[in-house]
């Protein structure tokens, strides 16, 4: 995917594999991007009670009801994504319990996410507006379709955007709220695996509110996303493995949920040098249970039906596919040291679990839990435009995958028992205008 995906190591969005039980579509949680800008990004995007500039519109927009006249920003999150390594372990078997000797890497990468906000206050009667654009969750995962695991997963990706407009009221010279509407389209979305290729696209609309304390040393914020539900609707084309039906294709239908998440943070300035940030942020991943796949076409269920009982699954002539993927909470700290009147050092660090299950864990998803740590500078060319830089790496702790179920009798589950180790280094920079 080219704007808008993360590659194979980056926690959000699709999954791929084949039928009963290996066709899936992941979202993040596991592939969410935390990374929404520069500055913030640079505070390990401990921002929800900072929120002073124009990406308010993202991480707590009732942050713009403590700004003045109007800011704009833009910039750009490059992601460069060396392809995760999978090696087998003591229980990765293949089809008919054979040993699996052979590694695999996913194709390495690099991706730019841009990010664009507007934010508006009028002072005199207290009320304001932001809007945001971004693209909170995407994924590309590329295994070679030579790998142990290629009737699973090869290609996945989600390519997505995101707009969000929200209103924005101070109630007093302490306190601001805000709501609004959100609006995600997803633009690609792949899920291909040598049994057969998947596409489709779709969008929904959600929510959000958020709430920001201020006083002259200390801040308090809340923020919250609703869930956002997407229909896909696309197509799906068997390979020459699928039952002999190689090159047929039949029109497919599935739903993804986004999960709804509260960001809670605490900023507090102990002179005007310092600022230091907290953010816990809960994402509610179980609406990410399962996903199920319906084939129109009658000769292409057939097929499917056929392929599952050669596996020992039940036929169903649909993919029905459990994830079970868990509520997750991240922790965040965050800090800048203003040295001089125009220019600032930024550091931050995030701990973010995996919502993966072990049981239903996919290749197409190599993620566990993952450390962020990153810098920032930002630097202010005059009393309006301030440039930010960032740069930032994530560890993901090597995943010793050792559940996935070894039945049914010539089940292809088994494969995807292994370890695995991701990582992935980003760059950042915005501009921050206010007028």
């Amino acid at each position: 995917m080219k704007p808008f995906c993360i590659k194979s190591s980056v926690h959000w969005a699709v999954a791929v594999g084949v039928f009963a039980g290996s066709t899936s579509l992941a979202m993040a949680g596991g592939f969410q991007i935390h990374e929404m800008a520069t500055r913030a990004s640079g505070m390990g995007s401990a921002f929800t009670a900072v929120a002073d500039d124009a990406s308010a519109a993202w991480h707590n927009p009732a942050g713009a009801g403590f700004t003045h006249g109007s800011q704009v920003m833009g910039g750009i999150v490059d992601l460069i994504v060396p392809g995760a390594k999978y090696s087998p372990n003591a229980s990765s078997t293949g089809v008919g319990g054979a040993a699996v000797t052979a590694t695999a890497q996913a194709a390495s990468n690099n991706f730019a996410v841009p990010h664009a906000y507007y934010t508006y206050m009028n002072d005199e009667y207290r009320v304001g507006a932001t809007l945001g654009f971004n693209s909170p969750f995407g994924l590309e995962t590329d295994w070679p379709t030579t790998g142990p695991f290629a009737s699973k997963n090869t290609f996945s990706r989600i390519q997505m955007f995101e707009l969000n407009p929200s209103l924005v009221y101070r109630i007093s010279d302490n306190i601001s709220i805000a709501g609004g509407a959100a609006y995600a389209k997803l633009t690609k979305v792949n899920l291909n695996s040598t049994n057969q290729l998947l596409s489709g696209k779709g969008d929904g609309w959600g929510g959000n509110a958020s709430l920001l304390y201020r006083d002259e040393k200390l801040s308090f914020g809340v923020s919250y996303r609703s869930k956002i539900k997407v229909n896909i609707d696309g197509s799906a084309t068997a390979q020459a493995t699928l039952a002999g039906l190689g090159g047929t294709t039949s029109t497919a239908t599935t739903k993804v949920t986004l999960p709804d998440q509260v960001n809670v943070g605490v900023a507090y300035r102990p002179n005007r040098q310092w600022l230091l940030s907290l953010d816990v942020d809960w994402v509610n991943w179980k609406t990410y249970d399962a996903i199920n796949i319906t084939y129109n076409s009658a000769t292409y269920r057939t097929a499917v039906s056929t392929l599952q009982t050669a596996i020992g699954a039940t036929a169903t002539g649909a993919t029905n596919d459990p994830r079970n993927w868990k509520a997750t909470t991240a922790f965040k700290v965050g800090v800048e040291w203003a040295y001089t009147d125009h220019s600032r050092t930024r550091f931050g660090y995030v701990f973010d679990p995996t919502p993966s299950s072990d049981v239903n864990y996919s290749p197409s998803t190599p993620d566990n839990d993952r450390h962020i740590i990153s810098v920032g500078y930002g630097y202010d060319f005059n009393e309006h435009a301030t440039l930010d830089l960032m740069y930032g790496y994530v560890y993901f702790a090597k995943r010793n995958q050792t559940a996935s179920p070894t039945t049914p009798a010539g089940s292809p589950n088994s494969v995807k028992n292994g370890d695995y180790k991701s990582q992935v280094h980003m760059l950042a920079a915005s501009i921050n205008y206010k007028f």
